[in-house]
């Protein structure tokens, strides 16, 4: 492979690699505002100057590829100079809010301010000001804040297909804006916020919730449908305050969408039924499972498993059953319409697919055979254990018990004579395969809410526990 020179430092590289990608393979940080790996690239920040020998000014790295035998400064007297003017350039007309700006702590404009610009501002004039429009109910825009890096620009027309953000006048005057004032239509607008390099365009669901600082980050996988993309939740004091894209170029490369992203609201929603409840009564764990066992005693029953469980939930239900009740059938349910993950398809051109539980493909592993309503299986009880995303079936028995996450409302409880509370995604580990068949790990962000037990608690309880009605 070609090798060119870094602050010193022998680096391999493609061909056709810009410098910012190479110089980070050797251990090197150039700054940017502009620059955006899954974005075209503009070079209008000047932010990644850097000095390359024979060429007489310096270049941008982000639109500079690396050629054999190039010989790069990124730290030289002329390249801080140029970063630097770059800086005050940048911060002529910014305000001076970071103390009440949502992107204070992980913001590029702090960051490099304090590794590269100067401790003193030579302008004294006032600064622009601009009353900004209303983008709806995903994005908050600060137009005060925003240095026309036009990454969101770009996002718009490359990613979402839609353009939707523009820039409008010119030079000191430039405004980013949706066309004619109008709230954005894209169902992906949290990148915008994502992609930011300030607080020029923030989450309107976070706005002034918590600090970015105290959050405490775990990665894990969405369950919003079968892409399975990798997110990170942001979370303090048991509660998930934000969920953001991670990165992963095979399954979702830097982008979630909105659903996916504002999906773990109904985790933390106020009707989550968090007690066992024996018809729609509080109880205690002991005489709910007593309960349970007793009412499915000598029946005939339907298990039926959500596919937005994991695999190990899954394998957990489909041994027990075998086990305690060999005459039941196990069958999965999740997003009406898609029994198989033949039938799942692209919803998008982005991201979104048809199934919109994140596991279906896991149960086809472990060979659970689809729910099929239209069939009368003449059971005389059901079982019905779901994370919460799947869509509950609606079932005709005399005997429904549900197991795992239920809200009570919609009529979602009323049905069951019994509930057991489960764990969502957030407060379990666990593995799904998405659509491509990629296996992927969720991880515990929070402890469990409530009550809730976990499905392989709950089946123990069921399988062993002995006890008496009445004893807390």
């Amino acid at each position: 492979m070609p090798k060119c020179t870094i602050d010193g430092k022998e680096v391999e590289f493609k061909p056709g690699e810009n410098l910012i990608t190479v110089a980070k393979r050797a251990g090197v940080d150039i700054p940017v505002f502009c620059y955006h790996p899954g974005l075209t690239v503009v070079a209008q920040c000047r932010m990644c100057y850097v000095e390359v020998e024979k060429m007489p000014k310096l270049q941008t790295a982000c639109s500079t590829n690396a050629a054999e035998g190039m010989v790069v400064k990124t730290n030289s007297e002329n390249v801080k100079k140029g970063r630097a003017g770059t800086m005050e350039f940048l911060l002529l007309n910014h305000p001076l809010d970071c103390p009440i700006c949502d992107k204070s702590g992980e913001c590029d404009l702090q960051d490099n301010s304090y590794g590269h610009g100067s401790a003193y501002m030579r302008h004294s004039e006032e600064r622009r000001t601009y009353v900004d429009v209303d983008m709806g109910p995903v994005i908050e825009k600060n137009m005060n804040r925003c240095i026309h890096c036009t990454r969101c620009i770009r996002f718009g027309d490359e990613i979402a297909g839609i353009r939707e953000m523009v820039a409008v006048k010119r030079g000191n005057n430039v405004d980013i804006t949706t066309i004619d004032g109008e709230a954005l239509k894209t169902e992906y607008a949290g990148n915008y916020a994502d992609i930011c390099p300030t607080g020029s365009l923030t989450l309107r669901d976070f706005r002034f919730r918590k600090r970015a600082w105290m959050l405490k980050k775990t990665a894990s996988i969405c369950e919003g449908c079968s892409k399975g993309c990798n997110i990170e939740l942001q979370h303090e004091g048991n509660v998930v305050y934000r969920t953001i894209p991670r990165e992963n170029l095979e399954v979702n490369k830097y982008w979630m969408c909105d659903e996916g992203r504002f999906n773990y609201h109904y985790t933390q929603d106020e009707t989550r039924v968090l007690e066992p409840r024996w018809n729609n009564e509080k109880t205690s764990w002991e005489d709910s499972i007593l309960a349970v066992k007793t009412a499915l005693e000598g029946k005939k029953v339907l298990f039926l498993v959500g596919t937005d469980l994991t695999l190990e939930e899954m394998s957990a239900i489909r041994e027990f059953t075998g086990l305690y009740y060999p005459g039941s059938v196990l069958q999965h349910f999740g997003t009406p319409g898609i029994e198989t993950s033949a039938q799942d398809q692209p919803a998008d051109k982005i991201l979104k697919m048809t199934s919109k539980t994140s596991n279906l493909r896991g149960a086809e592993k472990l060979g659970i055979v689809p729910h099929n309503p239209r069939v009368d299986h003449d059971f005389s009880a059901a079982v019905v254990f779901t994370g919460g995303r799947a869509v509950l079936p609606e079932l005709g028995h005399a005997i429904q018990v549900g197991v795992g996450v239920f809200l009570d409302k919609d009529h979602q409880t009323a049905k069951y004579q019994h509930i057991l509370p489960g764990l969502a995604y957030t407060e379990k580990d666990g593995t799904i395969i998405n659509h491509q068949g990629k296996e992927q790990k969720l991880k515990r962000a929070i402890l469990p809410r409530g009550r809730s037990k976990s499905t392989a608690e709950i089946l123990m309880l069921l399988a062993n526990k002995k006890t008496k009605v009445g004893v807390a």
